[in-house]
């Protein structure tokens, strides 16, 4: 090689690296627009998913329903959170007490109360104050069953319409003494039927249209109670893969456990280890699940309980997947029951059924 060909080859090195260099920063950028492009397709396909589920396992009026903040015409409403036309936001409530004793199962209707109070009665054996909206067109609702005193409590804090099948003395007074709208299938029978098909006292059944005729009757059409704060969902993307809650009631027949449902942020109910469903064949599925501790104590020969409604302790609150623990309280019988995490903000649920899980403070839970 002469003296004369060394320079040439240095700068051809030189073009060489260069290019190499300006090669690698353009597959270098263009690896970041590809992976900001990703990231982005990925939110939006989240948003996508969620919205997808939410108009599979929603109806028609939340599917078309904007919120009054984004140009639209329908509110929260106030039992659940869920956005309907406004004037449906607030209708006058209906809580009935429903069976579920073994022999009673599946209950009819359950699956589309709005909020769910399950707490034992005599023996371990649970049973339900389901609440409505007033919206639903309900066919079939029960088996109907006696009250509690603590039932009525958790009712008077929605003014709403109390229905139920006779009731412990104590409920009875306590009827009489508050502000409770009744209706007792004892006195109000016209309102009601006994199912042929079923043994008494699981045959006692009601529908919406029954309970509206007396709403009607009455002239209560719109609610009088606070409502709790309410969020949308969190994002696909962010929510865990696997939870669950279970309850350990008194008696086998009833530990209750709750699955949730990364995709469809609900969390679904098993008895038995089987998911528990009502006459309709719905499951039963709720968006928050709350266990709240409580203090109780057997109070007659009958066994019957006495459960501390007004007052605050323990609780867990499932929501997203998630379960913290926070506290409930309850200054009187006629104010809402309400939630707190630890650190003493009060609970946004989801919008959607609630269940609420009264269990006594011996009792225990597992959750993951």
């Amino acid at each position: 090689m002469s003296i004369w060909q060394q320079p040439l080859i240095s700068k051809t090195n030189k073009q060489n690296n260069f290019l190499k260099f300006i090669i690698s920063c353009v597959v270098v950028g263009l690896f970041f627009v590809v992976g900001l492009f990703f990231i982005k397709y990925i939110k939006e396909l989240d948003v996508v998913n969620v919205q997808s589920e939410i108009n599979k396992n929603s109806s028609s009026t939340i599917q078309t329903c904007l919120p009054k903040q984004a140009g639209g015409d329908c509110l929260r409403r106030k039992l659940d959170g869920v956005y309907v036309k406004e004037g449906e936001d607030n209708l006058y409530p209906i809580a009935v007490i429903i069976d579920n004793h073994v022999e009673a199962r599946p209950a009819a209707g359950l699956a589309k109360a709005n909020l769910v109070y399950e707490a034992e009665t005599e023996g371990g054996i649970t049973r339900f104050l389901a609440i409505y909206s007033g919206k639903e067109n309900i066919a079939k609702i029960g088996p109907i069953r006696s009250a509690r005193f603590y039932f009525v409590d958790w009712s008077n804090e929605l003014s709403g319409l109390f229905v139920h099948c006779g009731g412990s003395p104590d409920a009875l007074v306590k009827i009489i003494q508050s502000r409770v709208v009744d209706l007792n299938e004892f006195y109000n029978a016209n309102h009601f039927w006994r199912d042929s098909n079923e043994q008494a006292p699981h045959n006692v059944y009601t529908s919406s249209e029954k309970l509206k005729e007396l709403l009607n009757k009455k002239q209560l059409s719109q609610g009088n109670f606070s409502g709790w704060q309410f969020k949308d969902d969190l994002l696909l993307i962010n929510r865990p893969e696997n939870s669950a809650i279970t309850i350990f009631y008194k008696t086998s027949d009833f530990i209750v456990k709750w699955k949730y449902s990364k995709v469809k942020n609900n969390y679904q109910r098993y008895v038995d280890d089987k998911p528990q469903s009502d006459q309709d064949k719905k499951f039963i599925v709720a968006k928050n699940i709350v266990v709240e501790y409580i203090k109780s104590e057997i109070v007659d020969e009958k066994l019957r309980l006495k459960i501390t409604t007004v007052g605050s302790g323990q609780a867990v609150i499932c929501l997203d997947g998630t379960c913290q623990k926070g506290n409930w309280s309850k200054d009187k019988t006629i104010n809402r029951n309400r939630f707190y995490y630890n650190t003493g903000e009060e609970v946004k649920f989801n919008a959607g059924t609630t269940w609420i899980e009264v269990i006594d403070s011996n009792k225990k839970i597992e959750y993951q």
